[in-house]
């Protein structure tokens, strides 16, 4: 699903991702650095893993948020991690996933 409005919170902490039906997610920077769909991290994606690299990176922050054409985003983070890039489908998933939890 494509969200209507994307916004980085001032602290680069989260990122509040708005869709048309309403529905709102905010995914932490810890969160979606652990969950970065990179290439290094494909084959680490189970959720122990996850819950262990959320901690590893509670102190990340998001410097900048860039489009990659209608059909994804890449998260620059301040740790130097770039490389991931996260499609609507992708982000929708593991939102949903982080707000049941």
């Amino acid at each position: 699903m494509i969200p209507k409005s994307v916004t980085l919170n001032k602290n680069k902490k989260s990122i509040q991702f708005e869709y048309p039906n309403h529905t709102y997610l905010l995914l932490t920077s810890s969160y979606l650095r652990a969950c970065s769909p990179s290439a290094e991290n494909k084959n680490k994606q189970n959720e122990l893993e996850v819950s262990k690299k959320i901690k590893a990176f509670n102190s990340v922050l998001i410097n900048k948020v860039e489009a990659v054409g209608n059909y994804a985003i890449r998260i620059i983070f301040d740790d130097g991690h770039n490389t991931g890039i996260f499609s609507w489908e992708y982000i929708y998933t593991i939102g949903s996933r982080f707000q049941d939890s």
